[in-house]
Parts: C-alpha cells; sequence; structure tokens
C-alpha cells in the first residue's frame, strides 16, 4: 500500500513539473511572438517618424522675397486672332502696403521689434532654443500663452497664414524658420518683417504704418513712434491706438523699457521717450501712403487674379494674401485664356445694350467655356465695371438652381448606372409626404399630373414630380456623391443630402455658381469628361520660371459617352419643343436646360453648342419674384448668336454605340411601324435597350426579340 502510494505520488510529482514545462516552453513562445510583433511595430513607428521628420525637414517657403522688395509689375498676356500672345494689362498693388528699403528704416525702429518681439534674433539660426523649450513647458502644463516664435517663424507664419494651434505645425514651422535663414541674411529676414506684418488699421509694413497713425514716413519717426508701431504687431486689434489707446500706451511704454533694458537706448533717450509717450497724439491719415491709380480690371481679368491667387496659395503652400502679393509685385507673366471676341460680345450684349433697359435693377451672372475646360468669357454684374473688387454674379455668387440642375443631378447619373433609358416610363404623380406628413408633392409648373410619362418627356417640359420618383430610385446620396466627386461642385452640403426638394428640384440650401453650373454641363457636349474650369494657361515668375500651368490638364470621366450621347440628345428637345425654345438659334445644333426657382426669384439658362457652354443667371440682388423670365434666354442667344457667326458648321461627336431608333410615346417601348401609332426618334445605348412594345401586337407578333425587332428593314423607311 505505502509502495502503491509512492509510485502514485512519484507519478503526480513528475506530470506536475512536466506540465510546469510545458507552460514556460508556451510562455516563452508568446513572449517570443509578442516581442516580435512589438519589434516590428516599434520600428514601423520609428521608420514612419524618421520619415516624416526627414520630410518636413526639407519644407520651405518657395517666397521670393527679392521678387517683392523690387516691387516688379506683372503683365498679363492674351491672344490675339492669330494665337500669338500679346500684353493686355498690368497688375498692380492696390493694397494699403509699402515696402521700404533697410537702409531707409531707422534704427530705432529695427532696435524696438528686435527688443519686444526676439531679443536674441542675431544670435540664433531662426530658432531661439530657449524660448521655445519654453513655450513647450508651458503648453504642457496647460499654458498656451507663451511665445515661443522668433521673427523669423513670426515672418513664416505671415507668409504661409497657418494659424492653427498643433505640434505638427509648428515642427513645420521650425523647419521652415531653419531653411530659411540658409537662404536669406538677418537684415534681409528683418526688412521682410517690417515691410509684411500686420501693423493694425489695414496696415502691412512700418511704412504703411508710420503714414496712418502719424502722418509722417518710417524714417522720420521717433523712439516713441516706432515703439508704438513695435508694440501693434503682437495684436493688432488690441493694440490699435485709434482703438485702444491706453493699451497701446502700456504695449508701447514696455518697449521702450526693453529697449533700454538691452541697452538699445541711452537714459537720456529712455526719458525723452517716455516723455512723448505720456502725451503723444495720433493723426489718422492716409496721406504718403500710394495711391496710384490702378486700372479697373474687366471681369474676366478680376476672376483670373482670384483663380492665381488661390492656385499659388495652394501649390506653393502660402498664405492668399501672400499669394495675392506676389501676383501684384513679383512681375509674374500671366498668360489668360480669354478669348477676347467673346469677352467684347458678352459685355456688349449685357452692358452696352438695350436688353435690360426696361428693368434697371435686374442682375446677372454670365460665364462662357470651350468643351475642355476653357473659360472664354465672364460678366459678373449688368452695369458697366467703374471699380476694382466687386461682388462677381458669375464667378461667386451662391444661388438656387432650379430646374437647370435635374439634368446633373438626377438625370444623367441615372441613365449612366442603367436605371432608365431615353424613353423609359416615369410616373408624373406626387410623393405622399412631400411637403409633410400628408402634404403629398411635389407641384407641377403647369396644373395637375400626368400619370405615366416618358423620361424624355419629363426632362422635355421641365416636370417637377417625375424627377423626384426616379431621384428615389437613384438615392440621394448617389445624386449628392456625383455632383461633388464627378463635377466638382463644392456647396452642396449635408442639408441637401436629405432633401429632394434640393438635389430634384434646385432648391439647394446654399445654392451653386454661375461657374458650377456651366462647367457640369461641358459633358454633355464632349463625350462624358469633366473638365475643371481654368482662366489661365500659365502663369511665369520673374525669371521664366513655371509657377502654375494648366495646358496640360486632363479632364476625368463623370458619365459614359452613351450616357453624354443619350442625354445630349435629350437636351436638344428642350430646345426644339420644350421649355428652351427660346434661345434656339437657326442651323445650329443647340441643347440646354432652363431653370426657374420658387417665386420666380432666380431664373437660369444653360446652353451648349459644339463650340461652347454658357451659363445665364438673373435675379436681383435681395431675391425676389421676376417680372419676365425670358431675359436669361434671351441674353443667351444674343451672346451665342454673335459669337458663332461666320464659324463653321460644326457637330456633336455622337457615340456610335448609341442607336437612334422610334419608340413608342405611349409606353416607352421600341415601335413597331403600323401598329403604334404615337411614335419619336429615341437614342439608346446598346447594352440598355428597351423592350419591343406589345401593347397592342397580336399573339405572334408578341413573341419577337429585340434583335428581330433591329433586324434591318424593321422599321421600314424610318
Amino acid at each position: 500500500m505505502k509502495k502503491q502510494f509512492n509510485k502514485t505520488s512519484k507519478r503526480k510529482f513528475e506530470l506536475f513539473f512536466s506540465e510546469d514545462e510545458t507552460k514556460k516552453s508556451l510562455f516563452k513562445k508568446i513572449l517570443k511572438t509578442f516581442l516580435t510583433i512589438l519589434l516590428v511595430v516599434s520600428t514601423f513607428v520609428t521608420a514612419t517618424i524618421f520619415i516624416y521628420i526627414f520630410t518636413i525637414a526639407n519644407d520651405k517657403i518657395p517666397y521670393d522675397m527679392k521678387a517683392t522688395k523690387l516691387h516688379l509689375t506683372s503683365i498679363v498676356y492674351v491672344n490675339d486672332e492669330s494665337g500669338k500672345p500679346v500684353e493686355y494689362t498690368k497688375a498692380y498693388d492696390s493694397e494699403n502696403r509699402i515696402w521700404v528699403d533697410f537702409k531707409e528704416i531707422p534704427q530705432h525702429m529695427k532696435d524696438a521689434i528686435v527688443a519686444i518681439e526676439d531679443k536674441r534674433f542675431f544670435d540664433h539660426a531662426g530658432v531661439d532654443w530657449i524660448r521655445t523649450g519654453g513655450a513647450i513647458l508651458h503648453f504642457l502644463s496647460g499654458n498656451s500663452s507663451y511665445g515661443g516664435s522668433t521673427l523669423t517663424q513670426q515672418l513664416i507664419k505671415n507668409l504661409t497664414e497657418e494659424n492653427d494651434v498643433s505640434i505638427t505645425r509648428k515642427i513645420k514651422e521650425i523647419f521652415r524658420a531653419l531653411n530659411f535663414e540658409k537662404e536669406y541674411s538677418k537684415d534681409e529676414i528683418l526688412e521682410a518683417y517690417l515691410n509684411i506684418v500686420n501693423f493694425g488699421g489695414g496696415c502691412h509694413g512700418v511704412q504703411s504704418a508710420a503714414n496712418l497713425y502719424f502722418n509722417k514716413n518710417i524714417s522720420d519717426c521717433s523712439i516713441a513712434e516706432c515703439a508704438t508701431i513695435a508694440g501693434i504687431t503682437q495684436n493688432p486689434s488690441a493694440f490699435n491706438p485709434f482703438l485702444h489707446p491706453e493699451n497701446n500706451k502700456i504695449r508701447r511704454e514696455t518697449v521702450i523699457e526693453e529697449m533700454k533694458a538691452q541697452s538699445k537706448i541711452t537714459e537720456t533717450e529712455y526719458n525723452e521717450a517716455m516723455k512723448e509717450s505720456s502725451s503723444m497724439e495720433f493723426k489718422h491719415s492716409v496721406s504718403g501712403i500710394n495711391n496710384s491709380s490702378t486700372p479697373v480690371r474687366d471681369w474676366y481679368t478680376e476672376a483670373l487674379f482670384n483663380d492665381i491667387t488661390n492656385d499659388l496659395a495652394e501649390n506653393l503652400k502660402i498664405g492668399k494674401s501672400s499669394a495675392q502679393k506676389m501676383l501684384f509685385t513679383q512681375g509674374l507673366q500671366i498668360y489668360s485664356a480669354m478669348d477676347k471676341k467673346a469677352q467684347s460680345i458678352a459685355e456688349s450684349v449685357i452692358v452696352d445694350s438695350n436688353l435690360l433697359a426696361s428693368d434697371k435693377k435686374l442682375e446677372v451672372g454670365f460665364l462662357m467655356m470651350d468643351l475642355e475646360g476653357r473659360i472664354l468669357a465672364s460678366v459678373g454684374a449688368r452695369e458697366k465695371k467703374t471699380a476694382n473688387s466687386l461682388f462677381d454674379r458669375a464667378n461667386f455668387a451662391k444661388r438656387q438652381p432650379g430646374s437647370s440642375i435635374k439634368p446633373l443631378s438626377v438625370y444623367a447619373p441615372s441613365i449612366d448606372l442603367g436605371l432608365y433609358n431615353y424613353s423609359s416610363l416615369v410616373s408624373d404623380s406626387p410623393l405622399p409626404n412631400f411637403y409633410g406628413v400628408g402634404k403629398p408633392g411635389p407641384r407641377n409648373w403647369y396644373s395637375g399630373y400626368k400619370g405615366n410619362v416618358t423620361l424624355q418627356w419629363a426632362i422635355e417640359q421641365s416636370a417637377n414630380a417625375p424627377v423626384v420618383q426616379v431621384l428615389q430610385k437613384l438615392t440621394n446620396r448617389k445624386s449628392y456623391d456625383f455632383l461633388i466627386k464627378k463635377l466638382g461642385f463644392k456647396n452642396i452640403d449635408d442639408v441637401d443630402l436629405v432633401s429632394a426638394s434640393g438635389l430634384g428640384l434646385g432648391g439647394l440650401h446654399t445654392g451653386v455658381t454661375v461657374r458650377e453650373m456651366t462647367a457640369g454641363f461641358q459633358i454633355f457636349g464632349n463625350g462624358g469628361i469633366y473638365n475643371k474650369p481654368y482662366t489661365y494657361y500659365y502663369v511665369l515668375d520673374r525669371n521664366g520660371k513655371i509657377l502654375l500651368d494648366n495646358r496640360n490638364n486632363t479632364g476625368k470621366r463623370a458619365i459614359s459617352s452613351k450616357t453624354a450621347t443619350i442625354m445630349n440628345r435629350l437636351l436638344k428637345q428642350v430646345i426644339n419643343q420644350g421649355t428652351g425654345k427660346a434661345a434656339s438659334i437657326p442651323d445650329q445644333d443647340v441643347i440646354g436646360k432652363t431653370g426657374t426657382t420658387n417665386k420666380k426669384k432666380d431664373i437660369w439658362f444653360i446652353g451648349e453648342t459644339p463650340y461652347a457652354v454658357a451659363g445665364v443667371w438673373t435675379g436681383y440682388n435681395l431675391p425676389k419674384s421676376l417680372s419676365a423670365t425670358v431675359y436669361a434666354k434671351q441674353i443667351w442667344k444674343d451672346v451665342m448668336t454673335k459669337y458663332l457667326a461666320g464659324k463653321p458648321a460644326k457637330n456633336y461627336q455622337l457615340d456610335k454605340d448609341v442607336l437612334e431608333l422610334p419608340y413608342c410615346k405611349n409606353t416607352g417601348k421600341l415601335a413597331i411601324p403600323g401598329v403604334c401609332p404615337n411614335t419619336a426618334i429615341g437614342y439608346y445605348s446598346n447594352d440598355n435597350m428597351p423592350e419591343i412594345c406589345n401593347e397592342h401586337f397580336s399573339g405572334q407578333m408578341q413573341n419577337r426579340t429585340i434583335d428581330d425587332a433591329l433586324q434591318p428593314g424593321a422599321y421600314g423607311e424610318e
């Protein structure tokens, strides 16, 4: 018994340690695997951080300060009739910003700004690591008010206009400052700072500030006056001497004290400056500011300058104000895409003719472009332009498009997805809760509802109920995504995403621009390609280096070529016998769509020929009902008729895989000659054909297939 017990105990003992060894082995394997994964992850994270730091370590601001200092005039070129670029206009700086040479800035002004903003400016290489360390400690403790930026970093912040409070921006700013100081001397950086930074009251630079606050040049300013200007830049609003004189007094005296503490002024100079500060007077004057006459730019050139400013800011990673300064001061060579003939015609029709004489307050936005994205003409108002930077109703005004949006938001994507064809039947009937619970809609512009109608008829007559029926099948999400992702619309928002009234009927929350609508319609004339609209071919800097270039831009496909052809022919019927008949031009293949918003507050027409597409909006600055709805179509017709005069006939390139076939207008199906009494010609993709009409067929005819119907002679002479 005892022996048996010993054997059992021994066995258990062996099993215990055997299992323990197995557990240890398993634990080691798990630990090894974990450590391996940890090593891989750590290596990946380290590599990612290294790559990120390496990337931003070479980040530079491609800003030519020397060119800005030279204050060179930029030249705009436009092609003449032979295609040769000739000088058209010049770009002048019209801002309250005057560049003053470094040697003309008094030493007290330089000393004041260094003393209060960056006392180790001449000792560091772009970054003051002592102040940066202090700023980091304050940030970690939850206090972000401690400033660690050097003058160089502040200058870069002004050039880029990046104001987000983040570690990423701060790291980028540090490397940019280090790289900046490798390219420019301390004097050049200080000169740029004193000429670029905001000094309140709309002033950029110390010369403008001296003009505004003291009615004198900066070279004539005293120590106290220089301290006044230097003190403003930390907070241009809070330390503006006109708005907050007491704040400015406290701040300027702090500057004077710092100048003394850093031995930049003597005891005597300190006392004199403090005495002057105690009773300082300001003279609100713009005397001495550069008010040289700036030529009034036409609407096209204004849009051109806006595009260049935005593109320079994006491509060069600088702020818009810095980009605008480049445009007006750095001697750029700008090759405009304007068509002088088209621009002249548009201005003469809208501004110079008596077409709108009966309604003096009616406003207009007009934009014409070719079918590859080139903007040919742009007019932002109905009155003759008498000043610059006026509100542009062609490029910037956002208004509801009404029914003119239907081909873009609903019909084109629906056909492209194969949900409908040219003559599909659509229900012209209200949705039960369109206007709210128990409130059916939408209402049509005509009385009542027609029951089942063809898609072609619904587009031709701009019916409202059918389009929301189509939108329901398409879905709001697909309509929304199509406008934003395929057609570049920028102002469609989340409110529109859930609104059948917005996407289907054009009652959009924010609205759209004439430029967006015109660019969208190009897809119906060029085979389905969306090209981003542009106003310039290319832009060179003063040394001939390419800064911006649109010459090799390629568009992106928005809809298939077959869908583009089908939509083209559908929109042709709007002109032939629909709501757009007034825009028809003899011997021209015109397609288009009208648009009228609720209570006739906005009237649109977007029309297209094989040469160009143009959009017209008419309405009032403060929306109210228009007494006449023909102006948009009439403006379009008058401009386009004159523009096309003398041009050879031109046809759209229609897709060869789209079949031209008769359909039964009662059923929307392919018609059988002699059986279907009410027919019309439709256009169909070979992979989305309707059935053959069998409503009146005999039993044997019902067995026929589409292939049988498409045999030669199946439709007789037609």
